[in-house]
């Protein structure tokens, strides 16, 4: 059986943002914290995932043999 690459989704962009303004509400920051997270979550589900195919692959190369 031929491997074939799937290719890696793209990432989402995270952000580590401050409070750098007095003007800032804490609210505002807490929902861009919020969403930052939410994007970094996505990225680790998304390498994760990577990484059970390439090992998926492997141990099916190791058998093969």
């Amino acid at each position: 059986m031929a491997y074939s690459s799937t290719g890696l989704e793209a990432l989402f962009p995270v952000y580590f943002s401050r409070m750098s303004q007095k003007d800032d509400s804490r609210e505002e920051y807490d929902i861009q914290a919020a969403q930052n997270e939410g994007n970094l979550n996505q990225n680790l589900e998304t390498l994760y995932r990577k990484l059970i195919e390439i090992e998926d692959y492997l141990s099916s190369q190791d058998s093969e043999e």
